[in-house]
């Protein structure tokens, strides 16, 4: 913890640089090359875009562990219905911040399937 730590200024700015040193040696894989024809804006975006990514990669790696193991999902997820996969959640996944967080996903993942399938054609909806 850090309780323990001699000199937590020194540690943390230790970290800190090699963190940074991680993200540059990221950074040119995740950069790419210029495309023909690529705009300024569009340029400044594809850069930035590659550094919060490259950030947020070497960085997940110096999280620590979580007390609570997420659950895995069910083998016959994909087969199950909306409401089956819902309860599934609501059953196996602690209350809190992470069970809203999978109900939010899985929210999301129907909208998409709805708006891929037209707004109108909901296949529940359909009569034999």
């Amino acid at each position: 913890m850090v309780a323990s730590l001699s000199n937590t200024t020194e540690h943390f700015s230790q970290m800190g640089e090699q963190v940074e040193a991680e993200v540059q040696a990221l950074l040119p894989t995740l950069e790419g090359t210029d495309p023909a024809g690529e705009t300024y804006l569009q340029k400044v975006g594809r850069l930035q875009a590659a550094r919060a990514t490259a950030e947020e990669t070497v960085l997940a790696e110096y999280q620590p562990p979580s007390d609570s193991p997420e659950p895995d999902e069910p083998e016959d997820w994909d087969e199950m219905s909306h409401d089956e996969q819902e309860t599934w959640i609501r059953a196996n996944v602690p209350a809190g911040e992470q069970q809203q967080e999978k109900l939010t996903d899985l929210d999301a993942r129907r909208t998409n399937r709805m708006i891929g399938l037209g707004a109108g054609n909901d296949p529940t909806d359909r009569e034999n």
